[in-house]
């Protein structure tokens, strides 16, 4: 991490970190490898070592829209947020320029981000600013707020690039307390950066969240399963959860919990468990 980050971030230390484990913290990070909670664990876990308000884990590939891997903002009451940074500001994103144009992996700051890329990012808004859900605000740190997205908050990413350009961010945003501006992030989250990065690849590899290992998969032609069941099936085994897979076809989550009903009756199987056990080579 950057002498600029340790420094001018204004994440507050915990003030439990003392008694912070870290061969513990470690070795339970590397037993989640592989399973189907591993980013809710990794989240919910962070709070030990970086704390937050909020955390959201986006996947960003190349010119698209990012995906959802884990969803720290709808429980919060900030759903309609989400959804709108999913339907246009992702585009202006800072973190998503600075992707790419190839972002380094480790910890970033929103503020830092947007001073380097703020020029780009607004000229590609001011084609059609009509078309995204935001407002200008220069109290916010990247001049604007996404309708319905908590104001006032100040935002840490840990990148993790993926094979085929794809890049994970880990974003994790808490109240801006300007006392506290020049809080020190805690030395130790320093070290486990590289081990969370290295597992973070580990298992995206082992899901299939790569490009070099989405060749593995279920066959839905042999399930009779339909296309929406068979969209809704690799989104799953690709991480997402249910309200996850909802934001991302545009569909509510009781017809998400509907269409997964139906899957697993095909597919003979009763749990997100055993659908993972099924994983067979796609036909080329």
């Amino acid at each position: 991490m950057s002498d600029e980050i340790v420094q001018s971030t204004g994440f507050k230390p915990d003030p439990g970190y003392a008694h912070f484990n870290t061969s513990l913290w470690v070795s339970a990070l590397i037993d989640n490898i592989g399973k189907t909670n591993f980013f809710p664990w990794v989240a919910e876990q962070l709070k030990h070592v970086i704390p937050y308000e909020f955390c959201m884990i986006f996947q960003y590939e190349k010119e698209q829209r990012p995906q959802v891997l884990y969803d720290g903002l709808s429980p919060l009451g900030y759903r309609d947020g989400l959804k709108n940074f999913l339907q246009s500001t992702w585009q202006i994103n800072p973190f998503y320029h600075a992707c790419r144009e190839g972002l380094k992996p480790g910890l970033h700051t929103m503020e830092a981000l947007s001073r380097e890329i703020s020029s780009r990012s607004y000229a590609e808004k001011s084609k059609s600013p009509d078309d995204y859900k935001m407002r200008p605000d220069q109290m916010e740190e990247i001049g604007y707020v996404t309708d319905g997205w908590p104001m006032g908050m100040q935002e840490l990413m840990l990148a993790i690039p993926l094979p085929g350009d794809d890049v994970i961010e880990i974003s994790l945003s808490q109240k801006v307390d300007h006392r506290d501006k020049n809080a020190p992030l805690l030395e130790r989250s320093q070290e486990l950066v590289p081990i969370i990065i290295s597992a973070i690849k580990k298992h995206c590899e082992a899901l299939g969240l790569t490009k070099e290992t989405t060749q593995q998969a279920l066959i839905p032609e042999l399930c009779d399963l339909t296309p929406r069941e068979a969209s809704i099936m690799d989104l799953i085994l690709s991480g997402h959860g249910s309200e996850a897979i909802g934001l991302k076809l545009g569909i509510a989550l009781p017809t998400v919990k509907t269409h997964r009903r139906n899957l697993y009756r095909k597919l003979g199987i009763s749990s997100q468990a055993e659908l993972f056990a099924l994983r067979l080579p796609r036909p080329h």
